[in-house]
């Protein structure tokens, strides 16, 4: 396939209006956005990229969630500070780890890349909206769609170049 627009034209143009989903009132977190792109280009930059991103990103993100959670809970149990957090991180990623043996979700970049999304976000100050349920399904659903764009985003980074067949010469 050759295309008719560059790429990289393509990629600058998207990225730079991609910058407007940042702004106040919407607020998504285009560094998340732009992981889930790269996952697109990594998988192969072809449709079938979004049957290997897609299944792990929700499971990610909500395995990351848990471990919060965890950390919120294990004080009641005796378990606080770091040893929380090394307990919760340990449950949370064995988990993780059984999940990729799964043949649907078994695509580790983006599944890792969903989970680290949520502890980047909840980490940042004002990372994600109050969607008036618990922060932590707040942080979860904010990173979700925001990793969940970036694979559309470089799907029509290559549309819009108009791919069209080669003539054989």
């Amino acid at each position: 396939m050759k295309s008719r627009i560059p790429i990289e034209l393509t990629v600058a143009v998207l990225a730079s209006l991609s910058c407007l989903l940042m702004l106040v009132g919407v607020g998504l977190p285009i560094w998340a956005i732009f992981i889930g792109w790269a996952w697109y280009f990594a998988l192969g930059a072809t449709p079938a990229a979004f049957k290997q991103i897609y299944p792990v990103i929700i499971p990610g993100a909500v395995l990351a969630g848990l471990c919060f959670w965890l950390i919120e809970i294990f004080p009641q149990f005796g378990i606080a500070g770091m040893a929380a957090i090394l307990l919760a991180v340990l449950i949370t990623v064995i988990l993780l780890m059984l999940m990729l043996k799964i043949p649907a979700t078994s695509a580790s970049l983006p599944a890792f890349n969903a989970y680290s999304t949520v502890f980047a976000l909840y980490a940042i100050p004002n990372g994600f909206p109050d969607l008036g349920i618990s922060p932590i399904i707040s942080c979860v659903i904010w990173a979700i769609i925001a990793n969940a764009l970036g694979p559309i985003l470089g799907y029509l980074s290559i549309f819009f170049t108009f791919p069209k067949k080669e003539e054989e010469k």
